[in-house]
């Protein structure tokens, strides 16, 4: 019989945990440790044990280091980064949110991001696996999307008159109409909605950060971390597009040039002069 920790190992590999689910791991600790050293009213916030953002966190952590794919991940996790800082910009410079901290946006809520979106891929995965009857409701694709656009339009409403707000807006309806993909963006909404009510219930209830309703939470915040999910979805495709796109041309360009060849005078050409 082997070892007990290689039998450990085992059936963390059957259950789709690896070494390189290890390697992340470190790597959140890292990025929590970080966090927590530089904004330490973060933890005077959560001191006692707060078993809603623990299990949260225990949940998510779990999703995000099964399966690891190491290329996948890597280009969701930035395209996630890089959107979450857009959307965290835009909400708290209009003040549809506030956080406790008062910064306009907070660094230390950027993680996160990635971290949630990577949960929710592997959620939808998930249950695109065991579930798969969703991907029957496919053509409700048309109903939710735009359904969620103009609910999400009533809400952001009171900063019409910024240019950031129409910007997000046009976003909203390019996601919605460009790269659709209906039963896998309808699961990933699906997905990112469930674990958005945990998320902004915590985060609204505690009071860490606060939407200008008041409300806790509002559905519109639920539904976004959905809609956010499709979003980033979108993101992904267009980097691997654009990274096909230069690949091909990098290859065309390599490619050996046909040689030309010279063309001399025939001897009846000659005998003609």
């Amino acid at each position: 019989m082997p070892p007990a920790p290689d039998r450990l190992l085992t059936l963390l590999e059957r259950w789709g945990y690896d070494r390189r689910s290890f390697v992340v791991l470190g790597i959140l600790a890292a990025v929590c440790s970080a966090v927590a050293v530089n904004w330490w009213e973060l933890v005077e916030l959560t001191f006692d044990i707060d078993w809603l953002l623990t299990g949260i966190w225990a949940f998510m952590g779990a999703l995000l280091l099964h399966r690891v794919s190491p290329r996948r991940d890597l280009t969701l996790a930035l395209v996630a980064l890089v959107g979450g800082l857009l959307i965290e910009a835009w909400g708290t410079q209009t003040r549809l949110w506030t956080y406790f901290t008062r910064e306009r946006p907070p660094l230390w809520i950027l993680p996160a991001w990635p971290v949630a979106a990577l949960a929710i891929d592997r959620l939808a995965r998930v249950l695109d696996t065991r579930a798969g009857w969703l991907r029957r409701l496919g053509p409700a694709y048309w109903v939710v999307m735009p359904g969620f656009v103009v609910f999400m339009g009533a809400f952001i409403w009171p900063t019409a008159d910024r240019p950031a707000t129409w910007l997000v807006f046009a976003l909203m309806a390019a996601v919605t109409l460009i790269g659709v993909r209906k039963e896998r963006d309808l699961v990933l909404f699906i997905a990112g909605a469930g674990l958005g009510i945990f998320l902004e219930y915590w985060g609204t209830s505690r009071h860490c950060w606060t939407y200008y309703t008041r409300e806790i939470p509002p559905a519109e915040a639920v539904l976004a971390h959905g809609f956010a999910s499709v979003a980033f979805a979108r993101g992904v495709q267009l980097v691997t597009w654009s990274g096909a796109q230069l690949e091909r041309l990098r290859t065309t360009a390599d490619a050996p040039q046909p040689r030309h060849r010279e063309i001399r005078p025939s001897p009846q050409h000659h005998r003609a002069r």
